[in-house]
């Protein structure tokens, strides 16, 4: 069981998310009504980029059916 736990703790899906929460709770004096606020905030702003970026690829596919190709600016490039 030591074994196990030991080989999952290393994972960077794991560490990652410690550090980063372990950061944000030493930058707001651990105070977790502040922590999960910053959480709720992140989180909803990564809701909405989520949904927008697939509200935009749906229309360019409707675009794309139709004949009608127009470029649409992404993310990365602008």
């Amino acid at each position: 069981m030591k074994d196990l736990i030991a080989r999952q703790l290393y994972q960077p899906a794991v560490v990652l998310p410690l550090l980063l929460l372990t950061r944000l709770m030493v930058t707001l004096d651990f105070n977790l009504a502040q922590v999960m606020f910053v959480m709720v905030l992140r989180g909803s702003q990564q809701a909405y980029r989520f949904a927008l970026r697939h509200a935009v690829s749906a229309t360019s596919r409707q675009r794309t059916i139709a004949g009608v190709v127009k470029h649409l600016p992404c993310n990365n490039c602008c």
